[in-house]
């Protein structure tokens, strides 16, 4: 209980959108975050923060998830009467990270969309120790979601142009590529087999003594048979999801 009550103290004095108590930032880029974290936050009536720790042991956590949400209860963070919030948090003794939303965060930055954010755009940046490009990734991605997601179609798998390029490709390599390959195989086994084949230059071998004549010619139908099955439309599965707390996010080490 104690160590619930001093965390939030410590953040006190400090109610800005880009807290760095790890002190990882230079002023003049911090400055720069705090502005664009105001402007975007604003602009979508989502609250869009960043949190930076020396060690969450010293605030007496050993889930940095636990923290980012004490801090958001304790400070009635967000905007709007759904408390909208997205924030990101890093511990840096053991280098870990958590990406938490609340409120109209869990529709604008979907399970993909998180994925998308850290994966191809924070993380990297993070494991050289890019902090500053990485925040400014993490703002870039926050504005395009958030425009997306007001605009009425959140970034998920169904709307994420990298996703539809890759599904493509995949098809592409399915319907062209894979047969080509499994021709060749066979075309390969073939030749295998025919090793002691030689080039002949007449056919008299395959003709009888004295000729050969037809004497009756007959085609008969026996039956036919005909399977039809209904190939389904996959529909891209996605959405968000939304924990037992109320919100919904990502966590892990860099």
């Amino acid at each position: 209980m104690l160590c619930l009550q001093v965390a939030p103290a410590a953040f006190a004095m400090d109610t800005n959108y880009v807290i760095d108590l790890a002190d990882i930032i230079p002023f003049d880029d911090w400055l720069e975050l705090e502005e664009r974290a105001i402007e975007i936050s604003e602009k979508y009536q989502c609250l869009v923060m960043i949190v930076t720790l020396d060690d969450m042991w010293d605030f007496g956590f050993n889930d940095l998830e636990d923290f980012t949400h004490v801090l958001y209860e304790e400070y009635h963070l967000g905007f709007g009467a759904d408390r909208s919030c997205l924030m990101f948090a890093l511990s840096l003794e053991d280098r870990d990270f958590d990406l938490r939303a609340w409120g109209f965060g869990n529709t604008a930055f979907t399970d993909h969309g998180k994925d998308v954010m850290l994966d191809r755009h924070i993380l990297p940046l993070l494991r050289d120790d890019k902090y500053y490009e990485a925040f400014s990734a993490y703002l870039d991605k926050a504005d395009e979601f958030l425009a997306m997601a007001r605009g009425g179609r959140p970034f998920d798998i169904g709307t994420d142009p990298e996703k539809g390029r890759e599904d493509f490709l995949i098809k592409l390599g399915i319907t062209i590529l894979l047969p080509i390959l499994i021709a060749l195989g066979l075309c390969l086994f073939w030749v295998s087999k025919m090793k002691t084949a030689k080039t002949a230059r007449k056919a008299d071998q395959y003709i009888p003594p004295g000729g050969f004549a037809l004497t009756g010619q007959q085609d008969m139908f026996l039956y036919q048979t005909q399977t039809r099955v209904k190939i389904e439309k996959k529909v891209p599965s996605g959405g968000t999801t939304i924990g037992s707390r109320g919100s919904s996010g990502r966590k892990g080490k860099f």
